[in-house]
C-alpha cells in the first residue's frame, strides 16, 4: 500500500487573521500568476503578428523593386528598338552593328539578340557566332510578342546553352505597314546573384533568407543554389502547405515550419509582371529569442513578486501590470500608425523594456530597409546621379511647373564620345572613373535650376529648368563642354574625353517623355554625324523667343 497524503493544518497559524493572510498570500500568488501568463501571451501574440507584418511590408518593398527593375529593363530595350526601327538606322548599318553599338545593354542582359518573325537569330550581343540559329518559333515569348505586337516578358525556363534559369523581355520591331519584322530579346540569368543581391540584404536577421519561385514551383532565387531550377512538386519530401497556397494566389505570411522542418515566420508576395512568388524564411528561434528570455524572466519574476507581495493584496498586482499594459497600448498605436516609435520605453531595463527594444529594434529596420529601398530605386549606385526613376518623377514635376509659369521646358541627351575605345584601352576601371568624374563635371557645370542624371552605361540627361531664351539654352551646353573638355586625370594618364548633347525644347504642355527622349536622341546623333564634341538643339513646335529649329553647334 502506498503512503496516503494528508494535509497538517497544524503548520497554518491558529489565528483566523493568519491564516486569511496564507489564503490571500495564495490567491494573489494564484492570481497574479494567471495574469502575468495573459498578459504575456498577448505581448507574445502581438509580437509574433508586428514581425509578421513586417517580413511581409520588407517583402513588399523588395518586391516592388524587383518590378521595377524589370521595369528599368523593359525603357532600356524600347529606347534601342525605337533606334532600330528608324528606317535610317535600317539602311546604314546592320542589326549586328546596331547592337554592337550599344555595348552597355551588356551591363543589363546577360545577352540581347535579334530575331526574325520566323524564329531565327538575325543579331546576337554576345555570341555572333549565334547568328543564323533557328528557328524558334514555337517559344511561348516570340508567338506572344508576334501575337500582341507588344513586348512582354517570358516565363522562367532553364537555358539550353547555359542550363541556368532566365527570363526573357522582349520588344517587337514593327515594319512601315505595322507588321513584327523583328523581335529585339533580352535575357536575364536569375543565377546571377545581380539580379536578386539588391535585395538580400532584406533578409531576416543572421538566420532567415529570401527566396523566389515560379507560379509553376520553379526555384528561382534561394540561398541552397543547388536547388536552382528544381520544381518544388518534384523535388523530395513534402511540399510545405503555405508553398503551395502561394502558388496558388495567396499571399500574406503565417507561422509555419520550412521545408527543413525548422519553425519560423514565413512570408509570401505576389509578383504580377512577372508571375513570380517572392518569400522569406526567418527562424523563429532568432526571431523571437529576446521575447522567450523575457517570458522565462517573467515567470520566474511574477511568481516571487506574487508571493512576496500577497499581503499588499490586489492594488500591488494590478499596479505592476501597468507598464504591461502600457507596452501593450503603444504596440497598437504604433503599428495602426496612430503613434510614433518614441512612445516605447527603451530604458527600462525589465521584461517589458525588453519587448520594448525588440519592437523598437524591428521597426528601425524595416524603416531602414525601406530607405535603402527608396534610395537604390532612385539613385545610380557608380555616380551618385538621379537614375531614369527619379528622371521621370522630376520632369513630371517640372512639366507641371512649366504649365504653371508658362516657361519653356528643356531636356537634353548626352554620351561620353568614345566611350567604348576608354574601355577597351584602358579598362572598366578606367571607364568607371571616367563615368564618375564626367558626372561631377556634368553637375558642377549645371545652373542651380538644373538636374543631371545617368540613364545607362554613359548615357546621361539634363533636365533644364526655366528657359527663357534660346541663348540659355546654348550657355548650359557650352558650359558642360567646357567642363568635360579639361583632360581627365586617371592614375597620371591623362585621356582627352569630350562629349556629344541632343537638346530639344518645347514650350507648355509639354509631349509625352517618350517623345521627348526620342527628339533629343535624334538631336544627339545630328552632333555625332558632324563630328562629336558639341551640341544641337531642336525645337518643338514654335516657341516663343527662339528662331527655327537650331542645327548641330560645334565649339
Amino acid at each position: 500500500m502506498g503512503k496516503r497524503f494528508s494535509f497538517d493544518f497544524a503548520i497554518l497559524p491558529s489565528s483566523l487573521k493568519g491564516r486569511l493572510t496564507v489564503a490571500v498570500v495564495v490567491l494573489v500568488a494564484l492570481s497574479s500568476t494567471l495574469v502575468a501568463a495573459v498578459a504575456l501571451e498577448i505581448a507574445y501574440r502581438d509580437a509574433i503578428d508586428t514581425t509578421g507584418r513586417q517580413q511581409y511590408g520588407l517583402l513588399k518593398s523588395a518586391a516592388s523593386h524587383l518590378e521595377a527593375e524589370l521595369v528599368n529593363k523593359q525603357v532600356v530595350l524600347r529606347i534601342i528598338a525605337e533606334e532600330i526601327q528608324a528606317p535610317a538606322r535600317n539602311r546604314k548599318e546592320s542589326l549586328q552593328a546596331l547592337l554592337e553599338r550599344h555595348p552597355n545593354l551588356r551591363s543589363s542582359f546577360s545577352n540581347v539578340a535579334i530575331l526574325d518573325s520566323h524564329g531565327w537569330v538575325k543579331a546576337d550581343l554576345i555570341t555572333p557566332a549565334n547568328v543564323g540559329r533557328g528557328p524558334y518559333d514555337n517559344r511561348e515569348y516570340l508567338i506572344d510578342t508576334l501575337r500582341t505586337k507588344r513586348g512582354v516578358i517570358s516565363q522562367p525556363f532553364v537555358s539550353r546553352l547555359s542550363e541556368r534559369p532566365v527570363v526573357l523581355i522582349t520588344e517587337p520591331l514593327l515594319g512601315s505597314q505595322g507588321d513584327v519584322e523583328q523581335v529585339l530579346a533580352g535575357s536575364i540569368d536569375l543565377s546571377d546573384p545581380v539580379f536578386f543581391g539588391k535585395i538580400k540584404g532584406l533578409g531576416a536577421g543572421s538566420t532567415g533568407y529570401l527566396f523566389a519561385i515560379s507560379r509553376k514551383g520553379m526555384i528561382l532565387h534561394h540561398p541552397d543554389r543547388s536547388r536552382l531550377t528544381h520544381n518544388v512538386n518534384k523535388e523530395a519530401g513534402k511540399v510545405v502547405d503555405a508553398t503551395k497556397s502561394a502558388m496558388d494566389g495567396w499571399e500574406g505570411w503565417t507561422l509555419a515550419e520550412s521545408k527543413t522542418g525548422v519553425p519560423g515566420i514565413l512570408a509570401y508576395k505576389q509578383m504580377q509582371h512577372p508571375q513570380w512568388v517572392l518569400g522569406s524564411v526567418y527562424p523563429a528561434a532568432e526571431a523571437f529569442a529576446g521575447i522567450a528570455r523575457a517570458r522565462r524572466f517573467a515567470w520566474i519574476a511574477t511568481i516571487a513578486i506574487g508571493f512576496v507581495a500577497g499581503t499588499v493584496g490586489w492594488a500591488t498586482i494590478e499596479r505592476l501590470i501597468r507598464p504591461l499594459k502600457a507596452l501593450h497600448q503603444h504596440v497598437y498605436a504604433v503599428e495602426h500608425e496612430k503613434a510614433s516609435i518614441d512612445v516605447l520605453d527603451l530604458d527600462r531595463q525589465d521584461e517589458v523594456g525588453a519587448l520594448g527594444r525588440a519592437f523598437h529594434s524591428l521597426s528601425v529596420k524595416r524603416e531602414a530597409a525601406e530607405q535603402r529601398l527608396r534610395a537604390l530605386s532612385q539613385t545610380d549606385s557608380l555616380t551618385g546621379l538621379g537614375n531614369r526613376r527619379q528622371f521621370e518623377q522630376e520632369i513630371e514635376v517640372a512639366a507641371e511647373q512649366a504649365n504653371i509659369t508658362n516657361h519653356l521646358l528643356a531636356i537634353g541627351f548626352l554620351d561620353i564620345d568614345h566611350f567604348k575605345t576608354i574601355n577597351d584601352t584602358h579598362g572598366h576601371a578606367a571607364g568607371d572613373a571616367v563615368l564618375q568624374e564626367f558626372a561631377r563635371r556634368l553637375k558642377e557645370s549645371l545652373r542651380s535650376t538644373d538636374q543631371a542624371f545617368r540613364l545607362a552605361g554613359d548615357e546621361f540627361v539634363v533636365l533644364i529648368g526655366r528657359v527663357e531664351s534660346a541663348e540659355s539654352i546654348a550657355s548650359v551646353a557650352e558650359n558642360i563642354l567646357r567642363a568635360i573638355r579639361f583632360p581627365f586625370d586617371y592614375n597620371g594618364l591623362q585621356l582627352a574625353v569630350t562629349t556629344s548633347i541632343g537638346l530639344v525644347v518645347t514650350r507648355p504642355p509639354p509631349p509625352q517623355l517618350g517623345v521627348l527622349l526620342q527628339h533629343a536622341d535624334a538631336a544627339l546623333y545630328d552632333t555625332k554625324r558632324s563630328g562629336r564634341n558639341g551640341y544641337t538643339v531642336k525645337q518643338l513646335g514654335r516657341s516663343a523667343g527662339f528662331p527655327d529649329p537650331a542645327g548641330p553647334s560645334m565649339p
